[in-house]
């Protein structure tokens, strides 16, 4: 008889042990840096951004890079390889694949790192304290990714339990400064935000399959699933990284050309403006689609039906399956797109309208990239208490 492992029991209190580790040392303050300058930061758009992958959104910790340099280097590899053919894909090994994250997160550490001290502001600047500022954000992200790395082995839910600390550090404090009276309305949406995204992630698109090595009365059971939410948060976690790509255009052009438009552009293409916000949010719509394409890519998975002789019930094999499918994943990924994008939309034109109070406008934002990241944990928790529950028929 097997006896049990006690996996879950083992891989959270494994996550705990991070969980400590991290909360201790990304609260470790830079040297040299006037700590008054950063109090009294408000959760503005781009601030929900930044805690979602970086240790807090005053920047003026060691942690401050936190996890970013490495999940925008594994975003940005696994877009290149999702795009890569299916045989293409066989034969690039997982060694490789962490080779290349592993140098381009050195890359993205080394450059976050000069424009982060670049901009910090110090109690006596100097080339000196720039430098040490540097060398101490790449080696906060690095103690970030180790503890990241360790919880994906060892832990549960991979990054999700330290942007939870990020975000929640931060939420508590806006709340503790907030009146009831404030908090009304945005609670209230939040609550109702929460509802939907933890009903999203916890459902799916069961698409019906007829195999044909099974002949019994669980045939019938066989399906594909395609998640209500097929990317989760991803789209909103890394839109600031595809954000920054125009904003630097811009900011290129209006360095030697400067014209009205181009004026315009560059003093308002930004997170804190209307204008700024509005095209972030139509960017985000448009890149949620772009990553569930990529990601739950619909020419793979009618290949691999058609290699193994299965198809979609009532659809031909090949390309109708294939259309099938992309009809499927445009119609969630727009409904998870559209609903993330409302909630982004209905804060900005609360604050706009000063109907809420700025510093708790994007606590609906807050709250439902959290219930997102607690219902990924839930689910991976749930998935190891079913594996450590098995028996072994002999």
């Amino acid at each position: 008889m097997k006896e049990k492992t006690h996996l879950v029991r083992n891989r959270c209190l494994f996550s705990i042990v991070i969980i400590l580790i991290y909360f201790v040392c990304h609260r470790i303050p830079l040297n040299g840096i006037d700590m008054s300058a950063y109090d009294n930061l408000g959760l503005d758009l781009g601030s929900i951004l930044t805690l979602a992958v970086n240790g807090s959104n005053k920047r003026c910790y060691v942690m401050s890079l936190g996890i970013s340099p490495y999940i925008t280097a594994s975003l940005v590899v696994t877009i290149l390889y999702a795009m890569r053919s299916k045989e293409a894909k066989a034969r690039t090994s997982p060694k490789a694949m962490n080779y290349w994250i592993t140098a381009f997160t050195f890359i993205v550490t080394l450059v976050q790192s000069i424009f982060y001290a670049l901009g910090l502001k110090y109690i006596d600047r100097n080339l000196m304290s720039i430098l040490v500022a540097i060398f101490e954000l790449m080696a906060g992200a690095s103690i970030a990714q180790f503890l990241l790395m360790k919880n994906k082995k060892y832990g549960v839910g991979g990054f999700a339990p330290i942007i939870i600390i990020n975000m929640t550090e931060s939420l508590i404090g806006i709340l503790m400064k907030s009146t009831l009276e404030a908090l009304k309305i945005p609670l209230i949406i939040s609550f109702v935000m929460v509802i939907i995204m933890m009903f999203m992630e916890m459902h799916e698109k069961r698409i019906p399959l007829q195999r044909v090595s099974v002949h019994n009365v669980h045939a019938e059971k066989n399906y594909m699933a395609i998640k209500y939410n097929p990317i989760g948060f991803m789209a909103l976690m890394f839109g600031s990284a595809i954000f920054m790509i125009p904003q630097l255009i811009i900011a290129f052009i209006h360095y030697f050309h400067k014209s009205d438009i181009i004026n315009f552009l560059y003093k308002n293409f930004n997170l804190s403006t209307v204008f700024g916000m509005s095209v972030y949010i139509i960017m985000m719509f448009l890149f949620t689609i772009l990553l569930s394409l990529l990601f739950v890519n619909p020419k793979d998975l009618s290949d691999g039906l058609l290699q193994s002789g299965d198809c979609i019930v009532n659809v031909p094999a090949g390309k109708p399956t294939r259309r099938y499918i992309r009809k499927w994943v445009l119609i969630l990924s727009c409904l998870s797109g559209g609903i993330m994008c409302a909630c982004l939309a209905l804060c900005m034109y609360l604050q706009y309208k000063g109907i809420v109070d700025a510093s708790v406008a994007m606590l609906p934002t807050t709250f439902m990239m959290l219930s997102g990241f607690v219902c990924s944990i839930y689910l991976e928790i749930r998935a190891y208490r079913d594996f450590d529950s098995y028996k072994p028929f002999i």
